[in-house]
C-alpha cells in the first residue's frame, strides 16, 4: 500500500532525540487530520547544521514530487528548507506544484487542497524570515564560540599530527610526536629530502611539509 501521509522528522544536533518528535507528528497526522496508520511513511534525518542534503529530506521530496503524497507533516517551518527563499521554493513546490496538504505543527501553519491563501503566504513569509534569522545567529554564535575557544589555547579543528586533543580542547603529544619532530630535525639539520624523511621516520611524506611548517609546535622545548 502507498503511504499517503509522509512524516518528516529532523533534530539539529547528536544530543537530540527523534522518537519524541515522531511521537507528537504521528498523534498530529493520526488524531488531528485522520490519517490511518498503515498509510503513514516516517522519513528521518540527524544531523548537524542548516545544509538540507540529506537522505530523509531528499526521500520526502522524491515522494512529493511523485504525486504520492497527499499530507506532509513536519515539526516546523526551518525542517523543509536552509533560509527564507529556499523555504519559501520549498514550500511552494509542495503545495502548489505538488498539489500536498503541507503541516508545520509546532508553528501552526497548514495548508489543504493544494492552495495557499493570503493568510498562509503571510504566515509562511515572517516564519520563514524568523527561521533564515534563527539560523544566522546560531552560526554566529557558533564562530564566537570557536573564536573564544581559540583564544583560550584551544584546537578547534582537526588535530596536527603527533598530537591528540583533551576533554577540554587542548593539544596533547601522542606517541607520533617525537617521529615529526624527529623528521623536521632531520630535514632543517641533515639536509634529508621528504621522502628520506618519511621513510627514516614513519611520518607520511604529505606529511612533512605540514610538520614544517608548524615546527615551532614541536621544536618549543619538547623532547624527542
Amino acid at each position: 500500500m502507498t503511504e499517503s501521509t509522509v512524516i518528516y522528522a529532523r533534530v539539529s544536533t547528536d544530543d537530540q532525540e527523534l522518537d519524541a518528535q515522531i511521537e507528537n507528528l504521528w498523534e498530529h497526522a493520526t488524531n488531528r487530520l485522520g490519517a490511518e496508520p498503515n498509510e503513514i511513511a516516517v522519513l528521518r534525518d540527524k544531523s548537524t547544521g542548516t545544509n538540507i542534503d540529506r537522505s530523509g529530506y531528499r526521500e520526502m521530496m522524491d515522494r512529493v514530487r511523485s504525486g504520492d503524497v497527499d499530507q506532509l507533516v513536519v515539526r516546523a517551518i526551518d525542517r523543509v528548507g536552509r533560509d527564507l527563499r529556499d523555504i519559501h521554493d520549498t514550500v511552494y513546490e509542495i503545495v502548489e506544484d505538488c498539489d500536498t496538504d503541507f503541516y508545520a505543527v509546532q508553528d501552526g501553519l497548514s495548508s489543504e487542497g493544494g492552495e495557499m491563501d493570503i493568510g498562509f503566504k503571510s504566515a509562511l513569509f515572517g516564519l520563514s524570515l524568523a527561521a533564515e534569522i534563527k539560523a544566522k545567529k546560531v552560526k554566529e554564535n557558533t564562530i564566537e564560540g570557536l573564536r573564544a575557544a581559540e583564544a583560550a589555547g584551544k584546537w578547534t579543528t582537526r588535530p596536527p599530527y603527533g598530537f591528540t586533543t583533551d576533554d577540554d580542547g587542548f593539544l596533547q603529544p601522542t606517541d607520533n610526536f617525537g617521529k615529526a619532530r624527529r623528521a623536521i630535525i632531520g630535514v632543517e639539520e641533515q639536509e634529508w629530502s621528504h621522502r628520506k624523511a618519511a621513510r627514516h621516520t614513519g611520518v607520511p611524506r604529505r606529511t612533512v611539509p605540514n610538520l614544517l611548517e608548524r615546527r615551532e609546535m614541536y621544536l618549543s622545548g619538547a623532547e624527542a
